[in-house]
């Protein structure tokens, strides 16, 4: 009964202040916003509507839609807990359907093509032609054929085209089968067939551009050059603007050729050279472009075009061969282009890996990654044991972590060690190898890596390193008994050195996990004795401050946490302590400290509630200081924040307290009601009480007396509070008094005897009273 009072009173002062929209108008504007690509505004107006009205029709596309957003947004996390808040709560809607179907497609864009099929097989199938119905056929035969198994995509592919064949997504799945029997013999009409379906139905220009394409790359690579022609001559005449068309326009010209159609090769041949946008297709153009006009007996331009070839594009397939001297020279003088501009096409056998290390070489100093990597991928392969061979996996490595390729990375840098044992570079590829494991999350690798590294002959730092890389693996795989057990090892073998600070933060941290609060302290304090780095200092201050903490030595911990104070990113990262901190200060009545630490805490966090609890302390605290008008400040910015706190409604009632001192009274009412709305949780209900209390002295100071008998009253009726309610009962009575009711009056009365007999307001009613 309490708490349907409660609700009732919340929604009777609150409506009439109400800014909200309807709900459908609050829809259809959150879907204007999201239709307008607005898609972080449009999720804040989606998670505002279920906030205020989490039930009715709407919520299943609200749902869906907000899922939408954060997917728009690049936030995979955030759609894939609302489209399975979807699938859970409205699991016949559409929306969940959907929201089934794009979990897949997350699923299998992130390689977890299992997941996928396990999604997209309950989704019914029914009415079979839905576009539901064929992007879930699509996509679960997607799913399989990435999982590996070829059968039950083909099938699932084959029974798409049967029943939605008409579908765009019966092109795609036309284009996967030709690619999944691509390879097989004797399958032409079939292969053929798909090509022709996935062009029939395609449901875009580029869509139709890429069958266009792959139709005709395949017929060029099976020298089926007429049929090859014919496709790749439509893909460019029907969809020139198409990007596939332009990939087109080399075997196009290629198929021409063959077909000894010279002068419509020579007109394609003449584009692919003109639009080219690297060098490899500019080089093949010119080409191409040279053998037709040979063909044409215009020698003199097909020899400008080889030359052009040698000149300007010497690194690609078509190029001349050029003196091995000039290009050693320019490498060794670091002059990159000079040696790429020489680089042979052909070289010699005995000096083509030389050639080739310093092409790649050349390539990754110019900032020119992919042809650096083909040229390192081409010198592993062919000359496993030219001396550039290792270093040549090793670059590999580099390039594939800075890709964010970790794994790869990590396996390259392996095979340094296992492929090349006795190469000086085992010790920087392991050491590379297991950092990359680290940072891909593969703990387990990373140390088998730093245990293969540590069991070579390495000098002391280097050594120091991996004992601690490996107590960090170790930490991770929950080892940490070997973990401690390592870093112990690191002290000893290394005394002083540059990670002795480190290790015994980490020490610290292994310790406090066992409750070993004393022996963490010593650790910690060790680390700080250590010269650590601003970092590692910061960490440990805090792990030392818990210690403390847990051995109820709290000044002490809080001395660890104030040096912190001038370090936001800290303060940011532990707002509870930060609290913990400007809290205690003020219970010991040192209320400079306090009101710093608050204010900390308020500049510093990041969430808004942690914002409005300090500026509320650091406001309590400036007015025990005497600071009027900054500690005003403070609670003026703490109501500001967009929070819901007990520190919130109290400093919404300073405020309103101070502007009825001032005889403001609207604006003292407006903030009363807000402290009201804003102390809604249980156990800030005293905090309401008072706030409908001030409401009642505001009406009465503004003569109201009605509506601040009303509001008195309230307080009686809502609240079971020692303080306000018998306070309210007698405030009541008074006004009934003066407001010429005397059966009112004694009614309240008596029922301020009846509840509160010992309240200090019964005896001052009893002297009142003849």
């Amino acid at each position: 009964m309490k708490h349907a009072l409660l609700v009732l009173s919340l929604v009777l002062l609150s409506a009439p202040l109400a800014r909200a929209l309807p709900v459908e108008e609050q829809m259809r504007f959150a879907d204007g916003i999201y239709l307008r690509g607005l898609h972080e505004t449009a999720v804040g107006e989606y998670l505002a509507l279920l906030r205020d009205h989490p039930e009715g029709g709407h919520v299943p596309a609200a749902l869906y839609r907000t899922g939408e957003c954060y997917r728009q947004m690049g936030n995979p996390t955030g759609a894939e807990r609302f489209y399975k808040r979807v699938a859970a709560e409205f699991p016949d809607s559409e929306q969940a359907r959907r929201a089934q179907l794009r979990r897949a497609e997350m699923a299998i864009a992130a390689g977890r093509p299992e997941e996928a099929a396990a999604l997209l097989e309950p989704l019914p199938q029914e009415p079979p032609d839905s576009e539901i119905a064929a992007a879930a056929s699509y996509y679960l035969g997607l799913s399989r054929w990435k999982s590996g198994d070829r059968d039950a995509a083909v099938a699932t592919y084959s029974r798409l085209l049967q029943v939605q064949g008409q579908s765009p997504y019966a092109a795609y799945a036309a284009l996967d089968l030709a690619e999944i029997h691509a390879g097989e013999k004797g399958n032409d009409a079939q292969m053929t067939a798909w090509f022709e379906k996935a062009a029939a139905v395609a449901g875009t220009p580029s869509a139709k551009a890429e069958a266009l394409f792959r139709w005709g790359e395949w017929a060029y690579r099976r020298e089926q050059y007429q049929q090859a022609a014919d496709i790749l001559q439509a893909l460019l005449v029907e969809l020139p603007e198409e990007p596939r068309a332009r990939d087109a326009r080399l075997a196009a010209a290629w198929s021409l050729y063959y077909l000894e159609r010279t002068p419509e090769a020579l007109a394609v041949a003449d584009q692919v050279a003109g639009t080219a946008g690297d060098a490899e297709t500019a080089a093949a153009g010119l080409y191409l472009r040279a053998n037709c006009l040979r063909r044409l007996n215009r020698d003199g331009e097909a020899l400008a075009d080889y030359q052009a070839i040698v000149s300007n594009h010497s690194t690609t397939a078509f190029a001349q061969r050029a003196a091995y001297e000039i290009m050693a020279t320019h490498f060794k003088r670091g002059e990159y282009e000079r040696t790429l501009v020489a680089a042979p096409a052909e070289p010699d056998r005995a000096q083509a890996a030389d050639i080739l290390w310093m092409r790649a070489e050349s390539e990754r100093a110019l900032e020119r990654t992919e042809l650096a990597r083909s040229r390192y991928e081409t010198l592993v392969q062919q000359f496993p044991k030219s001396p550039h061979a290792a270093p040549a996996l090793l670059r590999l490595g580099e390039l594939a972590r800075e890709a964010g390729r970790l794994e790869e990375a990590a396996a390259l840098f392996r095979r340094v060690a296992e492929d090349y044992p006795k190469n000086d570079a085992v010790n920087e590829a392991l050491m590379a190898a297991a950092l990359a494991r680290a940072r891909a999350g593969d703990a387990r690798g990373a140390l088998a890596d730093w245990e293969a590294l540590l069991a070579r002959k390495l000098d002391a730092e280097t050594a120091a390193e991996s004992r601690m890389q490996m107590a960090l693996a170790q930490m991770e795989l929950k080892q940490n008994k070997e973990a401690l057990a390592t870093l112990e090892a690191l002290l000893e073998e290394h005394p002083g050195g540059k990670l002795t600070a480190r290790a015994h933060y980490w020490r610290g941290v292994l310790l406090s996990g066992k409750d070993q609060w004393a022996e963490a302290e010593r650790a910690l304090r060790a680390c700080l004795a250590a010269a650590p780095d601003v970092q590692t200092a910061a960490l440990a201050r805090l792990r030392l401050a818990v210690a403390l903490q847990r051995q109820d030595r709290l000044d002490e911990a809080a001395d660890q946490i104030e040096p912190l104070l001038d370090e936001p990113a800290r303060v940011a990262e532990n707002p509870a302590l930060i609290e913990w901190v400007a809290r205690r200060r003020f219970d010991q009545g040192e209320y400079k400290r306090s009101a710093e630490t608050a204010r900390a805490l308020a500049v510093h966090a990041q969430e808004a509630s942690w914002r409005q609890i300090g500026w509320h302390w650091a406001g309590a605290a400036l007015g025990r200081l005497g600071e009027e008008s900054a500690a005003m400040e403070c609670h003026e910015k703490a109501v500001a924040e967009q929070a819901d706190t007990r520190e919130g409604a109290e400093s919404q009632l300073l405020l309103a307290g101070l502007e009825l001192k001032a005889g403001r009274h609207d604006r003292a009412a407006e903030r009363f009601a807000a402290a009201a709305e804003a102390a809604t949780r249980e156990e800030a209900l005293d905090l309401r009480a008072r706030a409908y209390f001030g409401l009642g002295e505001t009406a009465e100071a503004a003569g109201q007396l009605d509506r601040a008998a009303r509001h008195f009253m309230s307080v009686a009726v809502l609240f079971d509070d020692p303080e306000w309610t018998p306070h309210s009962l007698y405030r009541a009575g008074r006004l009934f008094g003066e407001l010429g009711r005397p059966e009112q009056q004694a009614g309240i009365w008596q029922e301020l005897r009846a509840r509160y007999p010992d309240s200090r307001f019964v005896r001052q009613i009893s002297q009142e009273t003849p």
